[in-house]
């Protein structure tokens, strides 16, 4: 690992694993791409909890059931062309993508993860440590350990505005539309993902509200300003067969 690492520890359960994770100091290990990446020398103990989250994949008619230890090379055997590229584009390295683990990469919280905003417009179900309850992506805070993650195969489209290709993107948008509805979620250098779910048809005040949030979100850069940021969303979002 690194150097201010002193000791990893594999706990008995998951409830074991969340004490131990709030000690100062202390952080959980999965794929490990992150914490390797930055070797935050804060750091002095990790908590291995490969052993206690599965890495299956259960391919059903309309979602996917994926353990949260799936990696994220595992997950585009199974992906349809949308989550394919959502994974690519998240992690263009394939080495990365054989250690990254799909709980790993949701717990990370990257507002520029091109999968992430994926599965908030798909409406990605989180199980969360032990609950049988489901937890919706966009509501869950942070606690717990991610165990499972069920992604529904729907269509959703993905559009991203990068320097390169194999860079992460500035503005990112993912929708999802059928008859009935609309799902949203935008995000790239932004302090936020936003996500929203309307009506097919929204009025237009609900537009322009919406539009102003996602002006909000982004702030001035070598990229641009928050406003044109907001028209590169609005000009990605009429690509996309959604009316803005």
């Amino acid at each position: 690992m690194w150097s201010s690492i002193k000791q990893i520890i594999k706990p008995d359960n998951l409830n074991e694993a969340l004490i131990l994770q709030k000690k100062t100091g202390s952080a959980f290990f999965t794929g490990g791409t992150y914490l390797v990446s930055e070797k935050n020398q804060k750091l002095n103990t990790l908590v291995d909890i490969n052993h206690l989250v599965e890495n299956d994949i259960n391919q059903q008619s309309d979602k996917l059931q994926i353990g949260a230890a799936c990696t994220l090379q595992d997950l585009l055997v199974y992906a349809d062309s949308g989550l394919a590229s959502a994974i690519s584009a998240a992690c263009p390295s394939k080495n990365i993508r054989n250690q990254r683990t799909l709980g790993g990469e949701i717990a990370r919280a990257r507002t520029d993860s091109d999968l992430l905003i994926y599965l908030h417009a798909a409406e990605t179900y989180l199980q969360i440590t032990e609950s049988e309850e489901l937890v919706h992506i966009a509501e869950w805070e942070g606690d717990g350990i991610i165990t499972a993650i069920h992604i529904p195969q729907n269509n959703t489209r993905l559009e991203r505005v990068a320097v390169l290709d194999s860079a992460p993107a500035y503005v990112i948008v993912a929708a999802h539309q059928t008859k009935e509805h609309i799902t949203l979620a935008i995000g790239g250098e932004s302090s936020r993902i936003l996500y929203c779910k309307s009506p097919a048809s929204p009025a237009e005040e609900k537009i322009r509200k919406f539009m102003a949030k996602v002006e909000s979100i982004f702030s001035a850069d070598h990229f641009g300003s928050p406003a044109y940021k907001r028209q590169l969303v609005s000009n990605l979002l009429k690509e996309m067969v959604v009316t803005v």
